[in-house]
């Protein structure tokens, strides 16, 4: 049994390799030249890229590269569960469930899968994650499919932004809200829902929108305390580590908390210095605990 994710899935390479995850690069363009998200070009030369004013675009992965590496796995008579990118932001999704209806007519026995997590970053990591612990101790193919899917209804994103200009790039707010907010020092936060995002408050001034979104989190994690936490960064580890005190201080919890770099995908969205909380609003069926 595999589980494949895609290189939005911000988990750490220890986490990948602990559990034999599979990844599979979407592609980043910066400057009309095509790199491999995390294997032809890193994060940090991405936010470096970023910090000169160059803003990347991104795009789904090789469809070759999809078919080449599921096909891997069905002629081997290999199960496989594709945990994809949420298919509000990226055809991804469509893509792979393309290629695994034309593999399942050449190998009908294979057990094989992709699954939206309607998700990015750690989000989509945690959902994956559990579908690799589970993969781990031989829990069934089609229970793997039903807690990943019970863990994609219960996932929280909770995340502010601290330049609106990126925003406004990515066409999500207006050039005008763009100035008044960034005249006023206003921090939105946003979070998703169905796979999109959307600004839910507008904060004025950097402390207050962390202190929101570390509110939110406790109002939203209060049924099920006990779990892996992931925060994310867009190149600023410092709130990353300050959210994360503020945290442990409001929650209690002092333990399996996450903190990993934004990927390229979504930051190039985001832009620089956005910072997010994800978890679970209730307990799936099946959880596990432990890193």
């Amino acid at each position: 049994m595999k589980i494949v994710i895609d290189s939005t899935t911000d988990l750490s390479k220890e986490l990948i390799e602990k559990y034999h995850i599979d990844v599979i690069p979407l592609r980043v363009l910066i400057d009309e030249r095509e790199y491999m998200d995390k294997e032809t070009i890193t994060v940090e030369e991405v936010y470096e890229s970023m910090k000169k004013g160059i803003c990347p675009k991104t795009s789904l992965p090789s469809p070759q590269r999809l078919y080449d590496q599921f096909n891997r796995y069905a002629s081997q008579g290999i199960d496989f569960i594709y945990y994809s990118f949420s298919s509000k932001l990226s055809g991804t999704y469509q893509a792979a469930c393309q290629i695994i209806e034309e593999l399942k007519k050449e190998f009908p026995r294979v057990k094989m899968a992709a699954i939206d997590t309607l998700s990015g970053s750690i989000a989509a990591g945690l959902i994956a994650l559990q579908g690799a612990k589970l993969a781990e101790i031989g829990t069934s193919f089609e229970r793997i499919m039903k807690i990943s899917l019970d863990c994609i209804k219960y996932i929280e994103h909770v995340f502010t932004i601290d330049d609106l200009n990126w925003l406004l790039k990515g066409g999500r707010i207006s050039k005008k809200s763009a100035i008044i907010g960034s005249a006023l020092n206003i921090k939105p936060i946003l979070d998703v829902k169905n796979g999109e995002m959307k600004v839910i408050k507008k904060i004025r001034g950097r402390k207050k929108a962390l202190e929101a979104v570390v509110n939110i989190v406790e109002e939203r994690i209060k049924s099920f305390p006990n779990q892996i936490i992931g925060i994310a960064h867009a190149d600023d580890f410092e709130t990353a580590l300050e959210i994360k005190d503020m945290l442990i201080e409001k929650l209690g919890h002092n333990k399996n908390i996450i903190i990993e770099k934004i990927g390229s995908v979504l930051g190039s969205h985001l832009g620089i210095g956005g910072v997010g909380v994800f978890f679970f609003n209730r307990e799936p069926e099946c959880y596990i605990n432990e890193l």
